[in-house]
């Protein structure tokens, strides 16, 4: 694998390339959080980001030193950031980026639990 190609697939696995599993209204969270993980370690990588019951999960990989040695404040420190941002859009449109609070739409056409506000909760259904 050369240089060029090992970035790449560093920066595939990082939030920009996964926004496109969120709605829009999510994705300044996810920007904030991906400058954030930039600054401490700029090869970061994401090993799962999805929408989940309302709600949004992330999952930052673990990262080790050049001795092979697990480091515990990457890991702490990365964690209470993807913590503080899935808290964050608990409260907030998945679509439009407003206040907005989890909701529940069944019917027989399906099923879905979204974070939306008032506006897009009508618009949607």
């Amino acid at each position: 694998m050369t240089a060029a190609s090992s970035r790449t697939t560093t920066f595939d696995q990082q939030i920009p390339d996964r926004l496109s599993v969120v709605g829009p209204g999510w994705h300044p969270l996810l920007m904030r959080l991906h400058e954030q993980l930039l600054a401490l370690a700029p090869d970061y990588r994401i090993e799962e980001l999805t929408p989940r019951l309302g709600g949004l999960r992330i999952y930052v990989a673990d990262r080790f030193d050049d001795d092979g040695e697990f480091d515990g404040t990457w890991a702490d420190t990365a964690g209470r950031l993807a913590e503080t941002v899935e808290l964050e859009a608990e409260k907030t449109c998945e679509a439009c980026g407003a206040v907005g609070r989890t909701r529940f739409h069944g019917d027989r056409h399906g099923t879905w639990i979204r974070t939306l506000c008032d506006q897009c909760k009508g618009a949607i259904g």
